[in-house]
């Protein structure tokens, strides 16, 4: 009986730590992105202001799973020249895209959480952009990841 309990104790110690490691390794894969882009080397008369990154269903609450990470930018740079350096400068395998602040809803659709497009920053000046990428990957665990299942 005491073995048992045992192993039913290490059944669900187990179940437990996969869906954490899962959940932890996603978050990481998130980050690795969000510091990919922070590592691009900014243009002139260009700074990052803020950083953020996430993982979940970010644009789709019945979508798959998505790795998120993006840079708030100010710059005096215009829109154009902006996302061409962008779109040149993206490390391997990233595809780095540039919105400004008044296309990011547009962009990103209305369930996209407010904070990851910066929407603090909604009524600022015209020279505020979003760096972002997203990112692919799969999770080591999906089934035991409770965002697969909800939004």
């Amino acid at each position: 009986m005491k073995a048992i309990k045992v192993f039913i104790a290490i059944l669900i110690l187990a179940i437990v730590g996969a869906a954490i490691a899962g959940v932890v390794v996603d978050n990481l894969t998130s980050a690795e992105i969000e510091k990919q882009i922070k590592m691009i080397d900014v243009p002139s008369n260009t700074t990052i202001d803020a950083s953020v990154s996430r993982t979940g269903k970010l644009s789709d609450p019945n979508g798959p799973l998505e790795y998120y990470g993006a840079v708030l930018l100010q710059s005096k740079m215009d829109y154009g020249s902006l996302r061409a350096y962008y779109s040149s400068h993206s490390p391997e395998g990233l595809s780095v895209e540039v919105v400004s602040m008044e296309m990011a809803k547009n962009t990103f659709g209305e369930n996209f959480p407010d904070d990851l497009r910066f929407s603090h920053h909604d009524d600022s000046p015209k020279n505020y952009y979003i760096a972002y990428a997203f990112g692919t990957g799969q999770s080591p665990f999906p089934m035991m990841d409770y965002r697969s299942y909800f939004g």
